[in-house]
């Protein structure tokens, strides 16, 4: 009998986060609004601990948030039961996304538009700032594109989106 094939899991050709600094806001509410889990918080006055441990302690001057955005989550409550010709593309629309830059960027202006526009509005009128992080392999993805549709969303949201090309 032959042996089958494993198929060799790939790292994903890109990493999207959500980078949040604000003034005061507790990262507690941007976790509840965005409906994600930071991985990396923290609040402005809490304590800062120096590495060295000889440093007097600090307070961080804002707050903090982090998180990463998974886009292929976004499509498991789309349904296109009105048109039963549709549940192929609503099949494959998740992988998709995670292997084209393009459409998850496109996707994540869509949804931060629909969704969390009223509150990234708020942080930026009170002096926050929002970054997209892109975190690319430049040997997984060698090129893409951002429609003006979406370019056009983040700038109105005043997302900034920033790229980290890695080498693998």
């Amino acid at each position: 009998m032959e042996a089958r094939k494993l198929k060799t899991l790939q790292p994903p050709p890109f990493q999207l986060s959500l980078r949040i600094r604000h003034p005061s806001m507790d990262p507690a509410v941007l976790s509840r609004e965005l409906a994600l889990e930071a991985e990396h918080s923290f609040r402005a006055g809490e304590p800062r601990h120096s590495r060295s441990g000889l440093a007097p302690t600090a307070v961080h001057a804002d707050t903090y948030w982090l998180a990463t955005l998974d886009p292929t989550s976004w499509f498991a409550d789309i349904s296109f039961s009105a048109r039963p010709g549709l549940t192929i593309a609503q099949r494959h629309m998740p992988d998709t996304v995670a292997q084209s830059l393009g459409w998850a960027l496109g996707s994540s202006a869509s949804r931060f538009l629909n969704t969390h526009a009223a509150l990234l509005h708020r942080i930026h009128a009170e002096g926050g700032q929002v970054n997209l992080l892109v975190a690319l392999s430049a040997a997984a993805v060698g090129s893409f594109s951002l429609a003006p549709e979406a370019a056009r969303i983040f700038a109105d949201l005043a997302i900034t989106v920033e790229f980290e090309f890695t080498i693998d």
